[in-house]
């Protein structure tokens, strides 16, 4: 059974979700350690683009952007946010 595509307004409390979660994750670790929580540096997981849990959760790229090109390499892009999708296979890749 295919599994339906959260909507925009999901996917963005989706992001709401994590974003918390990583505030919550930061705030533990500085009280654990005992230092400011703002001096902890933490990968966003891409606030402000395309959700992504995959790869087993919902992903919110839509791959039939244009064409990227390196070296050797070609891959689709997302039309979303401009992801490659070589760098998210290579990511996201159980």
């Amino acid at each position: 059974m295919a599994h339906q595509r959260p909507t925009d307004a999901e996917f963005e409390e989706l992001h709401r979700q994590r974003a918390e979660s990583m505030t919550q994750l930061r705030a533990s670790v500085a009280a654990k350690w005992g230092i400011d929580p703002n001096t902890i540096q933490m990968h966003d997981c891409g606030a402000g683009k395309c959700y992504c849990a995959c790869p087993t959760g919902p992903c919110q790229h839509v791959w039939d952007g244009p064409e990227y090109t390196e070296e050797n390499m070609s891959s689709v892009t997302c039309s979303r946010c401009g992801e490659p999708a070589i760098y998210h296979d290579m990511r996201c890749a159980p």
